[in-house]
């Protein structure tokens, strides 16, 4: 993926999460497992404490954040001082409770012998540095890391004016770095989502171009020339 600095993410369609960056890209990262999908290393959940550590949204009912490395660090940090007053036995059966289907005994035992500890009751503050880092490396082996396919959509190019003929139709757009282009291209680009508008149907049936929809649903391509 490349170094983009997203900014927010949410669930995509079928198994995939949407990232959205700060310059207006976007990328798409689809099958593979949750873990990969939402660069949530830990499958960590929604809530208080990953939106404290720099979760941008969240996909399956999982956080999501902008890096893998981003959320390593969040999960280090959850078991570090998250379940620092907890045993080890404690942790897995609240970070992977049986009510949501998780195989929770299998995932305790697996814990243990990667940390070579016989006592599920040993606390996490009482593991090293070494230890836990063995820990986060358990949790993130036990979930599951698969990658898919990753897909970089760029920035749609802008219409900035527009020709009208003598009934004030629009029949051409200027479109940034591609210069004056006829209706009809125009709306195969749209469609394909390479210019930043939306395809609409006129109450003929026809073809037209507006504005993307936001707070006030506006078509104001006419005001462009």
């Amino acid at each position: 993926m490349k170094p983009y600095n997203f900014i927010r993410a949410e669930k995509g369609e079928s198994n995939s999460t949407i990232y959205y960056a700060a310059d207006g890209s976007k990328t798409i990262k689809s099958g593979g497992s949750w873990a990969w999908r939402n660069n949530n290393p830990g499958n960590m959940r929604k809530g208080q404490y990953s939106r404290d550590n720099g979760c941008i949204g969240y996909s399956g009912g999982f956080a999501v954040f902008p890096t893998q490395k981003e959320g390593e660090i969040a999960l280090e940090r959850l078991i570090k001082n998250g379940y620092k007053d907890s045993s080890i036995e404690s942790m897995v059966r609240h970070y992977a409770p049986p009510k949501d289907r998780n195989k929770t005994a299998r995932y305790l035992k697996f814990i243990l012998t990667q940390l070579g500890i016989k006592n599920s009751k040993t606390m996490i503050r009482d593991l090293t540095a070494a230890q836990r880092e063995k820990l986060v490396k358990a949790i993130e082996q036990f979930e599951g890391w698969k990658a898919g396919e990753t897909q970089e959509i760029p920035i749609p190019l802008r219409i900035t004016k527009v020709m009208k003929d003598k009934k004030q139709t629009i029949v051409a757009y200027f479109v940034k770095t591609l210069g004056w282009i006829q209706k009809p291209e125009a709306i195969q680009l749209a469609q394909q989502g390479k210019i930043d508008a939306v395809v609409a149907h006129s109450r003929r049936g026809n073809l037209y171009l507006k504005t993307r929809p936001d707070v006030t649903v506006v078509n104001n391509l006419k005001n462009l020339g």
